[in-house]
């Protein structure tokens, strides 16, 4: 996450722990570094505003626009002076947007967006050893947000059962099985198969769920 003010970006930083776990982003790295981003600057324009002050002259600039470097439209925005094809533009004639330019070996492994104040680079790739804990992560959403349907607080106990498919789910239960700390670290207990549901356990809410396309039912119980 690119801005140029690091104040801002203090800002943000402690919410990092809430984006992680609302976006299932396994970490942030914010910068103001321009280099270290590789953060470029393009101009646009209103072309029906600029037209009524340039008029004959609108096409020169229209053609030329797309040729102006990064260091000369970041120097505009210094300066809030720029000559494009011989015509001077000032400060308010075209509108200045960061972005970072993905070379095109990186299709599939990184996106990039902009609200042309903070810049975001995302790994999208999919990574085999990431892949359970993000699946964990699901796991764990889900569960937080049946316990806030069930109207239970943050100090109920309760246990979490699950119910699949015969044949489906592997890949959830193995994220289960590795990632115990992080799944007890927020809900309190690790979920079991409903069939180890103790006799005298009472179910308090149930709901199907999917992660990764996969349907399975979680169970929210009390002893």
């Amino acid at each position: 996450m690119f801005h140029t003010d690091p104040a801002y970006l203090a800002d943000i930083k402690p919410l990092q722990r809430y984006i992680e776990s609302e976006l299932n982003v396994r970490d942030i790295i914010f910068s103001a570094d321009e280099t270290q981003s590789g953060i470029r600057y393009r101009a646009v324009a209103d072309w029906a505003v600029l037209g009524r002050k340039l008029r004959k002259d609108l096409g020169r600039v229209r053609n030329a626009l797309p040729a102006v470097s990064s260091e000369e439209i970041k120097a505009y925005i210094d300066s809030g002076k720029i000559k494009v094809d011989g015509i001077e533009l000032i400060e308010g004639d075209l509108t200045v947007q960061r972005y970072l330019e993905l070379p095109p070996t990186s299709e599939g492994q990184f996106a990039t967006n902009t609200d042309n104040d903070v810049v975001i680079r995302l790994d999208i790739q999919v990574h085999a050893e990431l892949q359970g804990e993000w699946l964990a992560r699901e796991l764990t959403n889900r569960v937080q947000k049946l316990r806030k349907k069930a109207g239970l607080q943050a100090t109920d106990d309760v246990n979490v059962f699950y119910q699949f498919e015969e044949g489906s789910g592997s890949e959830i239960l193995a994220a289960i099985k590795d990632n115990t700390e992080i799944i007890t670290k927020t809900v309190g207990s690790l979920p079991a198969n409903v069939k180890e549901k103790p006799a005298n356990s009472v179910v308090i809410i149930e709901e199907e769920q999917e992660i990764d396309e996969v349907k399975f039912l979680i169970y929210l119980a009390r002893s």
